[in-house]
């Protein structure tokens, strides 16, 4: 009867201990989902960088980036091009302590094109 008990008390702990990891992971995409869309925004813009003769050239890296707005949260972005030469998949990683440990994973395509502001103000 006491094993019994025992194993029972275990399981209910087991419990407890999952549910506080979902309860961990349930803050952090309610601290960090607003802040998404604006994100993704500024890495859309931000992405390529333009050659000396205003050219679109090579992406720019989005490694260990801080999240403005999320104090402690970072992001790294990896782009991978498609059939379109001109389109990419890009998939945005936002992380607190390890990029292998993200807490929101999120895909999204992105154009290999610079705003006219930026490239009214490169000249």
């Amino acid at each position: 009867t006491m094993g019994i008990f025992l194993v029972g008390i275990t399981a209910l702990l087991g419990l407890f201990h999952y549910g506080g990891g979902l309860a961990q992971k349930a803050r952090s995409h309610a601290a960090i989902a607003p802040l998404l869309s604006s994100l993704v925004e500024e890495v859309r813009l931000q992405a390529f960088a333009l050659n000396s003769n205003g050219t679109i050239g090579v992406m720019r890296e989005f490694n260990h980036r801080p999240v403005s707005g999320a104090p402690g949260y970072h992001y790294q972005v990896e782009a991978k091009p498609t059939n379109d030469p001109v389109l990419y998949k890009a998939t945005m990683l936002v992380y607190r302590d390890s990029p292998e440990r993200p807490a929101v994973t999120l895909r999204f395509l992105l154009p290999k094109q610079v705003s006219v502001a930026r490239r009214l103000d490169h000249q």
